[in-house]
């Protein structure tokens, strides 16, 4: 919708602001089938605000603006703050504290959608739509979708288990804490230094070598549960996820041209945190009794190594493979 009528600013206030009154219903429900509607509500409402803002940033920083990676250290950032702020605010007032707390949040998010930048987007001419659909059937898109697919799929034992799994072997709630702020603090780093990576090596590339270096890290998390392996498999989160992210959402940007942007980072976003989580997260809880967590890693390794492979070959089909990856 955004690419045929050229107004993403519109659609991502209408979503925010949606969205904002899908949760507020939240408070008031207290039977499982109501809350399960209104966060059902709130996901379809709530989902098409970020490819939407993420299509702008990418223009925005190939017009001359600030790089995307730059722009985007700041979610990681709030997520660090959130984190740290929500603990203390719940240890004081309870858990009823959360549902307001995410509506403020919600309502200061609807608000700064109100000053996103004009449109500049045009809309697409028709007949756009089979365009988009010829594009997706490409080998070399669809390689690098089922990429991304399983890369996200990969990070489902660590999403659903990880905390489990440390407190199961010793870890104690403040080191387990501290893992966790060492992968977000590496995940800063990495997105301020990705501008000059990507200017350096491509996408493709740097991409392949993310899944690489994801298969590593959880094949670390599946041999051992060492306080020093775990803390270099957490800073391999600057690799698996941060310049990941990076480089996959500037690629779709420039794979879908300028008139599929919108639709682009919407199925870039649908095909890795909408259906790679569920797969990933899906199968980790089927096999969580049935099986033990070294495996569950190890199936996850697998997993970032065949999505390097699949970049590989996306990368051969456009010419631009490096030697070495």
């Amino acid at each position: 919708m955004s690419d045929r009528i050229g107004r993403r600013r519109v659609l991502v206030v209408a979503s925010n602001l949606l969205a904002l009154l899908a949760f507020a219903l939240l408070p008031r429900m207290r039977a499982f089938g109501g809350i399960a509607l209104v966060v059902a509500a709130y996901a379809v409402l709530r989902a098409p605000a970020l490819p939407l803002v993420e299509a702008s940033a990418v223009e925005i920083a190939e017009a001359g603006g600030s790089p995307y990676g730059r722009m985007r250290v700041w979610g990681s950032i709030a997520f660090i703050v959130a984190s740290l702020a929500a603990g203390p605010l719940v240890a004081r007032w309870g858990e009823s504290v959360v549902p307001p707390l995410v509506i403020l949040l919600l309502a200061l998010n609807a608000l700064s959608s109100l000053v996103l930048p004009t449109d500049t987007a045009r809309p697409v001419a028709a007949g756009g739509g089979s365009g988009l659909g010829a594009l997706l059937v490409r080998p070399r898109v669809a390689l690098f979708l089922l990429a991304c697919l399983l890369s996200q799929a990969s990070h489902g034992p660590y999403y659903v288990f990880y905390s489990i799994h440390l407190k199961t072997v010793g870890y104690s709630p403040q080191a387990i804490g501290l893992l966790w702020a060492l992968a977000v603090g590496c995940e800063v780093v990495a997105m301020l230094r990705m501008p000059s990576i990507l200017a350096r090596f491509g996408t493709l590339p740097i991409i392949a070598c993310c899944l690489l270096l994801s298969s590593v890290r959880w094949w670390i998390c599946a041999v051992t549960a060492a306080p020093l392996a775990m803390a270099a498999a957490q800073t391999l989160h600057a690799a698996s996820y941060a310049a990941f992210h990076v480089a996959a959402v500037t690629h779709t940007h420039r794979v879908f041209g300028a008139e599929r942007r919108a639709s682009g980072q919407a199925i870039y976003s649908s095909a890795t945190y909408g259906v790679g989580n569920v797969l990933g997260m899906f199968v980790s809880g089927v096999l969580y009794d049935r099986t033990t967590m070294a495996t569950l890693f190890a199936g996850a390794s697998w997993a970032a190594l065949l999505g390097g492979f699949l970049v590989l070959a996306a990368a051969r089909r456009e010419g631009v493979a490096r030697p070495g990856l």
